[in-house]
């Protein structure tokens, strides 16, 4: 059995610690407050799945202490443009075309990734590696005080923003490149939704530490508006706001939250307006994703894009807008998309393509964010139901589930 506790602290660890968030800055003070979780990991009076959880933190940030600070200068091939400041990393789920001899133009497996696109020839894997990195030592630095983890997730942050000799270039322009095809793909922009949902979080935290300057936060503040500015400017930016789907969504997320960071409120604010005018494209009449599940994974990715999108709704929150309840014109809304999942996770057979096998844990932590902001009975229940099997699998394997663990931090469940 699980117990969820009353709302109000739902979600205090789960969007600092395992999710797309922004800085601490940007979360309403009257709902959510990660300091009262701090206190009670400090006096001892915390679940001890909580306790668990912020041991194992603690211990995946003694282990990046040691790490080597990655950088877009570390990869082996050149960007088109020559200049390895440039981001480049190539399309996963392409492949050589075997009806040439020399593989050229690559063509499309969706949902089947390339092993050949996740090496650390190109970029995608150590961005993935540094923003992981900077959100782990942050967290453990802000629940610990230990200046060790606000050294190295300084450094780390330096070496990728701010060094001249190593830093990244403010574009997107060569991300989800695809070999035989020489024009920038929007898709890559996809990419660099781990720095707008981790950077501005991590520098608000390292704000506290003697390890990071009023400077360096000036520098980074300067990257990260370059960085806004090729999103909202670059053909690739336009047209990825264009598109349907969570790429769309994902592009939206970043504008929205990097705008509110940077005290834009009125580009946030019509961002968040896009977003929700978005879902009259993106939902049916019963609540389907329809550009989701046309995909080969087609659960995940309908779940992608809720994450997105309820990333959206908590921006919406700290700019004066309610997307959690908004409903468009012809009735479309969040709510209408969760409820049409409830049936699958309560045991009916998901009718379309999962290559991969349905994974309810893609769905909890949008879910967690939607029950916490709505008063719906169904998603309240869908919640519950979600968290059981987790736990009950948990049981079953004697593995503890990451996302199930990161909720525990917020001290919403107990077992």
């Amino acid at each position: 059995m699980i117990h969820i506790r009353k709302l109000k602290w739902a979600l205090v660890l789960f969007v600092l610690v395992n999710t797309p968030a922004y800085s601490m800055s940007f979360i309403p003070s009257d709902t959510i407050d990660i300091s009262i979780v701090k206190q009670k990991i400090q006096d001892g009076t915390a679940s001890d799945r909580t306790l668990n959880a912020y041991q194992t933190l603690l211990k995946k940030a003694d282990q990046l202490l040691s790490m080597q600070n990655p950088t877009v200068m570390d990869k082996t091939i050149l960007p088109p443009s020559g200049n390895k400041h440039d981001y480049l990393s190539i399309s996963r789920y392409w492949w050589p075309n075997p009806e040439t001899a020399d593989g050229l133009p690559w063509i499309r497996k969706d949902g089947e990734t390339n092993p050949e696109t996740q090496t650390d020839a190109v970029d995608r894997k150590r961005l993935g590696a540094m923003t992981h990195a900077v959100k782990s030592l942050s967290h453990a630095f802000f629940f610990s005080e230990d200046e060790r983890y606000a050294q190295k997730a300084a450094s780390i942050l330096k070496s990728w923003f701010l060094d001249t000799a190593t830093c990244m270039n403010p574009h997107l322009e060569f991300a989800q490149s695809v070999p035989g095809y020489s024009k920038g793909r929007s898709s890559g922009i996809l990419d660099g939704r781990s720095i707008a949902s981790v950077v501005p979080e991590a520098m608000t935290i390292l704000s506290k530490s003697s390890h990071w300057a009023q400077n360096d936060t000036a520098e980074l503040i300067q990257w990260l508006s370059e960085y806004l500015k090729w999103l909202t400017l670059s053909e690739l930016g336009n047209k990825e706001n264009k598109q349907k789907n969570n790429h769309g969504s994902w592009y939206k997320y970043q504008v929205a939250a990097l705008a509110m960071h940077l005290g834009n409120d009125s580009l946030a604010k019509e961002t968040v307006a896009s977003a929700q005018e978005s879902l009259s494209n993106q939902l049916d009449t019963e609540g389907k994703q329809l550009h989701e599940l046309a995909r080969t994974r087609s659960f995940f990715y309908s779940c992608f894009n809720l994450e997105a999108l309820t990333s959206i709704a908590l921006v919406g929150d700290c700019v004066g807008m309610d997307m959690w309840n908004y409903t468009s014109a012809d009735n479309k809304s969040l709510l209408l998309a969760f409820n049409y999942l409830s049936p699958f996770i309560n045991g009916e057979e998901w009718e379309f393509t999962e290559i991969h096998g349905i994974d309810v844990s893609d769905l909890v932590f949008p879910l967690s964010r939607m029950a916490k902001h709505t008063n719906s009975n169904e998603v309240s229940n869908l919640l519950a139901k979600t968290l059981s099997i987790l736990v009950e699998n948990e049981k079953a394997s004697g593995i503890k589930n990451e996302k199930l663990e990161a909720l525990s931090l917020s001290n919403d469940i107990v077992e």
